[in-house]
């Protein structure tokens, strides 16, 4: 039997690397599929923590976007976020309580009285009735002034400090001191011509002594003499006289509301050192004027307080910044305005005034005004054209035709035809009842018939518009615009303008010594005026720009007196230095105010979301102490409430 054959090999054990190699090439082919579930898993948990996180920014983005960069306005398409708003109501509330404290501060040093300082501080606490309002309309304005600027080419010289402008905001209202006198002829008799005070008679009050009187008074007033003493002296010897040592705005405004000022005292004041003399200035009523600049008033403790007070509330000095940019901005803009007027020069106007009288108040009815002559058409039918006085030829007496007649007709045409047709209809039988052509008389909106009112008040009317023609109940009828008014009207004002504009002839002197004695020297004089001075939409612009030449204006008012004017001529030049002082005080307004009109200016509804109703957090109240009356402290719109904290028996906060 043969013997098995015996195999003789044996496995190799590999090295131990070659196991080790070996062992992680088997781990790893038995682990391939492990990675890519966990890189899906580790990829999606990634991405659910992006998408969490990319909703979270993107909730905070749109709460932001809701809390400080929504538009709370628009200027020309730029818009106003709602953080420069917040930023904006903080800085005006603590100029406007700054200028209140300042205000209150200079009545002891005697630099103003307790009323004039009662005026001042209700115009300083105006903003703070409604600090979101003006907060806003502030923004719209420095908008509006860097486009205005960018237009014109206007810069300012250097960035503006913060602290030296808020300064200027808080004491301006006081910023110039000056005494002021102002002397005339007397309206009837003369004084006793003896000085009092020691210092030695005043020329008499004659025509033939005011250079003299002017001359005294310039002394006076070099000497440091006291002003009760000049105004003794000149109402001694006869003259009309005032003065006082008054203190005035920055703008040229006294504090002293009853104080008549010269423009030219108020903006020299502006430019004139201390112990400067100002004047003589001759007005329209030939008193002369002249004044002494005093001291200004120390604003240290003002600029220390403002500060403090800064430094308290964490006051933004950056939105304080952005404000001073604007206000310098706005005088940048006034300096080069005012110097194209001197050499460029404007439109002016020559006329006589018909005053009325001191222009209504709050008791009179609140415009806007229209006055109305009627022509009721039926009562023509019986009328030849040929008969009327200034008729065309080929006149048509039917409504839709002469309406487009009396259209095509210049003005003057246009006014003189439609009056002799009025006296035409009037003259025809069985016109002389209520249905009667004629002067209406002023009226507004709610006193018209309503297709009369809404004709009549209609934007685009104007002097002297053809209305109609309107059915009434006197048939078809033509309405001429006599005049626009947009001030206040009491029944004396109605009847008195009634009866003037009645007159075909009216004499501004004979209506203005009835009316108003005291300014018939305006009716014999009324002087120069230009169209700078005054607003594209201002009444007295109107009247004094748009009326033809002899014919008596539409009511404005004017320097507080109600008034019709007669122009007896206009040109273009350079404004005298009269009309230049009044243009440094009030051109800038005008034009700026003509500009924000065509401006297109947008307002969200809710500017502040957390104003528009109280939080429901509690407030921390200040307890009452027996005898003691808790301390009125003012309120700040858009401050969190202050945190609750628990109190002891007494109603002070307990103690940890």
């Amino acid at each position: 039997m043969a013997k098995r054959a015996t195999s003789t090999y044996k496995p190799v054990r590999p090295r131990s690397r070659d196991r080790a190699v070996g062992g992680w090439r088997g781990r790893l082919r038995l682990r391939r599929a492990r990675p890519r579930r966990e890189a899906v898993l580790v990829g999606g948990l990634a991405l659910a923590v992006i998408v969490a996180l990319a909703t979270l920014g993107g909730a905070v983005l749109l709460a932001k976007v809701d809390h400080d960069w929504a538009s709370i306005a628009t200027v020309n398409g730029q818009s106003i976020s709602r953080e420069a708003l917040r930023s904006r109501v903080s800085v005006l509330e603590l100029l406007a309580t700054e200028r209140y404290s300042f205000i209150a501060s200079e009545v002891g040093p005697g630099v103003i009285s307790a009323s004039e300082a009662s005026d001042l501080e209700a115009g300083a606490s105006a903003p703070l009735a409604d600090i979101v309002t003006a907060a806003r309309e502030s923004l719209i304005d420095d908008e509006l002034v860097r486009q205005l600027a960018d237009r014109e080419g206007v810069a300012t010289s250097a960035p503006p400090d913060p602290w030296a402008e808020a300064l200027a905001y808080i004491t301006g209202d006081l910023r110039h001191q000056v005494r002021v006198v102002r002397f005339g002829l007397p309206t009837s008799g003369a004084g006793s011509n003896t000085a009092t005070g020691g210092s030695g008679p005043w020329p008499p009050a004659t025509s033939a002594n005011i250079a003299a009187a002017t001359e005294r008074l310039r002394v006076e007033l070099a000497a440091n003499t006291k002003v009760e003493t000049i105004v003794a002296g000149l109402h001694d010897a006869g003259w009309t006289v005032t003065g006082e040592d008054v203190a005035l705005s920055s703008s040229g405004v006294p504090a002293d509301a009853s104080l008549a000022l010269d423009p030219q005292i108020a903006a020299g004041a502006e430019t004139a050192g201390v112990d400067d003399l100002l004047g003589p200035a001759t007005d329209e009523y030939g008193e002369v004027a002249m004044a002494r600049v005093l001291a200004p008033t120390d604003t240290n403790r003002a600029l220390m307080g403002l500060r403090e007070d800064a430094g308290s509330a964490k006051l933004d000095t950056g939105a304080l910044a952005d404000w001073a940019e604007g206000q310098a901005l706005s005088r940048a803009l006034a300096g080069d305005l005012a110097t194209r007027q001197k050499t460029a020069g404007v439109t002016l106007a020559h006329f006589r005034e018909l005053v009325i009288g001191d222009a209504p108040d709050s008791s009179g009815t609140a415009g806007p005004w229209v006055e109305l002559s009627g022509l009721a058409l039926d009562r023509l039918a019986s009328v030849s054209p040929s008969s009327i006085a200034g008729a065309p030829a080929g006149l048509d007496l039917g409504a839709d035709a002469l309406a487009k007649t009396l259209r095509g007709l210049a003005p003057p045409d246009r006014i003189k035809l439609f009056g002799a047709l009025v006296s035409g209809a009037n003259a025809a039988p069985g016109s002389d009842g209520p249905d009667s052509s004629g002067e209406i008389g002023f009226a507004t909106n709610d006193g018209l018939l309503p297709d009369i009112g809404k004709a009549a008040f209609d934007a685009r009317v104007r002097t002297p518009d053809i209305l109609g023609p309107i059915t009434t109940s006197a048939g078809p009828q033509l309405f001429l615009v006599e005049a626009r008014f947009g001030g206040a009207l009491d029944e004396r004002a109605k009847a008195a303008l009634q009866e003037v504009r009645a007159d075909p002839s009216p004499d501004p002197l004979t209506y203005t010594t009835r009316f108003s004695a005291p300014d018939a020297a305006l009716a014999r004089d009324g002087g120069w005026r230009a169209d700078a001075e005054f607003g594209a939409a201002e009444d007295v612009r109107s009247a004094l720009f748009d009326t033809p030449l002899g014919t008596l204006s539409g009511p404005f008012v004017l320097d507080g007196k109600l008034a019709c004017a007669i122009v007896d001529s206009r040109s273009s030049g350079i404004p005298s230095a009269r009309t230049l002082a009044r243009l440094s005080l009030d051109g800038f307004d005008a034009w700026y105010h003509d500009e924000r009109i065509a401006a297109t200016i947008t307002r969200s509804d809710n500017p502040l979301p957390e104003l528009a109703s109280p939080s429901p957090s509690p407030t921390l109240a200040l307890p009452t102490m027996p005898g003691l009356a808790t301390p009125a402290l003012p309120t700040i719109p858009g401050l969190p409430g202050a945190t609750p904290v628990r109190t002891d028996e007494m109603g002070l906060p307990a103690l940890p």
